[in-house]
């Protein structure tokens, strides 16, 4: 386990101003980018970049979350774009990325768009948003908005919803989630530029290894695993048998010791 505490810093990009958190690696070792899910921030990898020793780590807050500057377009490609010139103002050539629900998706966009620089590629409970999946999201609730009301009761049911997709209840992921989802002016802004992703555009795109992480106890993703597996027939998957919507964070070791295998199998030999 590493002891160095991730360093949060601002970083002036084409794409706008970014809040990142990194941990410096060896001079010539690999880097890593953890991007996470919406409406997160960037401690949701903190358990798991403890555990990633050896690697220069770059955990920013994506455009318009935690204390990173919005995007004027609120979409997929754009916030892929900002992360590419992240890795430009930070100099970084080439990175691994690890993606989870949104955050995976916007790690899918770059691979597909910017390949050379995408050295592996893991996608963590990431949907594959094809027509059918653009119809269902279109008509979907809401996930995290529940009107304020006076008595505060929207706050319990903000942290109830986030405890029914947790494996166990944790208080300490759930007030997490209830903070960034209250930071955010419009917490649901990301499900609508995944609802508007078009994922069969890429198909093809990127030839890298690819791990697919799928968490068994997440039910919204859990059951359409098949279908990012199937836009990477290179792709090989580890199915996380305590995973839920919040891994990183609810199992970091199971998550980061599958992260380090697949790389030290697949990508660093």
């Amino acid at each position: 386990m590493s002891g160095a505490e991730p360093t949060p810093m601002y970083v002036d990009t084409r794409s706008g101003r970014m809040h990142v958190a990194t941990v410096d690696g060896p001079v010539d070792g690999p880097c890593v980018v953890l991007l996470h899910q919406t409406p997160r921030s960037w401690d949701e990898f903190r358990a798991v970049a403890a555990l990633m020793d050896g690697y220069r780590i770059v955990i920013p807050d994506l455009p318009g979350y935690g204390a990173s500057q919005p995007l004027e377009d609120n979409t997929i490609e754009a916030t892929a774009a900002a992360v590419l010139a992240l890795l430009d103002a930070l100099r970084v050539p080439g990175a691994h990325l690890v993606g989870h629900h949104f955050g995976g998706l916007v790690a899918y966009h770059l691979a597909v768009s910017a390949p050379l620089r995408v050295l592996s590629l893991v996608l963590s409970s990431t949907p594959f948003i094809d027509a059918e999946e653009r119809d269902r999201r279109r008509t979907a609730a809401p996930f995290n908005h529940f009107p304020a009301q006076p008595d505060g009761e929207h706050l319990a049911q903000l942290w109830r919803r986030r405890g029914e997709y947790l494996a166990q209840p944790d208080p300490d992921v759930q007030g997490r989630y209830v903070r960034d989802v209250l930071a955010h002016p419009d917490p649901d802004r990301g499900h609508a530029a995944v609802a508007a992703y078009r994922s069969e555009d890429g198909v093809g795109n990127y030839r890298g290894p690819v791990l697919c992480l799928a968490s068994m106890r997440d039910p919204r993703a859990f059951p359409r695993r098949a279908q990012i597996m199937a836009a990477f027939p290179q792709a090989t998957e580890h199915v996380l048998t305590d995973g839920d919507i919040s891994s990183p964070e609810t199992c970091p070791a199971e998550f980061a010791h599958a992260v380090r295998n697949f790389h030290a199998e697949s990508v660093l030999r």
